[in-house]
């Protein structure tokens, strides 16, 4: 059975399945197919960050997730793999605000490598401040993330927002080692920045940390003419 609503200015198309539930395709003011498919999977991700910020990341259940999107379970599965799939872009997108929040802090007319220890450590305190880290955390968050968000990709996400902007500016600037690759400080950066947020880290006094940053993440990616003098 079908029937067509409107929700603001883009009308509905609502299929009922056997058991009732609402099957929904989103028509017109979306540009097409395109478009719909667009809205409705912003509509699910934006339901999959509701149900992560009452229930935590290992609450999501994807009957919740499609009921909170209006549209039937089957439906979900038309445009995402799985639940993991919500969950990484959700605390990918999370990670990503923080980045942008804090790119807008640094001073970025100091020091490179006052940039990559103030960075890495702020950042990693935004995210264990994170709701849904902190609901994972007694469950070993870095893990945990890694299994409720669909593998590594989940945990490398987190850093790689934070990692891209750093590297881009250092680069930039032209303070990058001659004998390192891009590629290769993104890979030494984002194994550093999963290492802060574990416990065995974490729980050292930030002076501390500081000074580990500072000695063997940024001296050894920095050339010579950028260190601090």
């Amino acid at each position: 059975m079908a029937a067509t609503t409107a929700t603001g200015s883009n009308p509905r198309s609502v299929q009922l399945d056997g058991a009732g539930t609402q099957n929904c395709t989103d028509l017109g003011g979306g540009g097409g197919a395109s478009g719909e498919s667009g809205d409705l999977r912003a509509r699910l991700v934006a339901a999959t960050a509701e149900v992560i910020a009452s229930d935590g990341p290992l609450g999501v259940r994807v009957e919740e997730v499609a009921r909170r999107a209006g549209c039937s379970r089957a439906t979900v599965y038309r445009y995402v793999a799985d639940k993991d799939e919500l969950v990484r872009e959700v605390l990918v997108g999370r990670s990503a605000a923080i980045a942008e929040r804090l790119d807008a802090e640094i001073d970025w007319s100091g020091e490179p490598a006052d940039w990559i220890v103030e960075g890495l450590l702020r950042h990693a305190e935004a995210v264990r401040a994170e709701p849904w880290y902190q609901a994972l955390e007694h469950q070993g968050a870095t893990a945990a993330v890694a299994r409720v968000g669909g593998g590594p990709e989940a945990v490398v996400g987190l850093a790689a927002p934070l990692v891209a902007a750093f590297l881009e500016r250092i680069a930039a600037r032209g303070a990058l080692r001659d004998d390192i690759t891009i590629d290769e400080a993104t890979e030494w950066m984002i194994g550093v920045h999963l290492g802060l947020l574990a416990p065995a880290f974490a729980d050292r006094s930030r002076e501390h940390r500081a000074t580990m940053l500072r000695k063997f993440v940024a001296y050894a990616l920095l050339a010579p003419a950028a260190l601090d003098p």
